[in-house]
């Protein structure tokens, strides 16, 4: 079974460096990386949330 290659991206592929936007040197991608896909600029990719249950809350009298 072949192994998968992961391909790494670099600056050439930011929307922002396309754009002449990014003013950071060098050509490694950073945390402001975004795919560049036909001249659009794509939303970052965000973990999904997980639902948590809330904790029941005493109700009491007012004094």
């Amino acid at each position: 079974m072949a192994a998968k290659t992961r391909t790494e991206v670099t600056c050439h592929d930011c929307y922002f460096r396309r754009e002449g936007l990014c003013a950071l040197p060098g050509n490694v991608a950073c945390p402001t990386f975004r795919a560049a896909s036909a001249g659009a600029l794509t939303p970052p990719r965000e973990p999904q949330l997980v639902p948590r249950p809330l904790p029941r809350v005493a109700v009491g009298q007012a004094a």
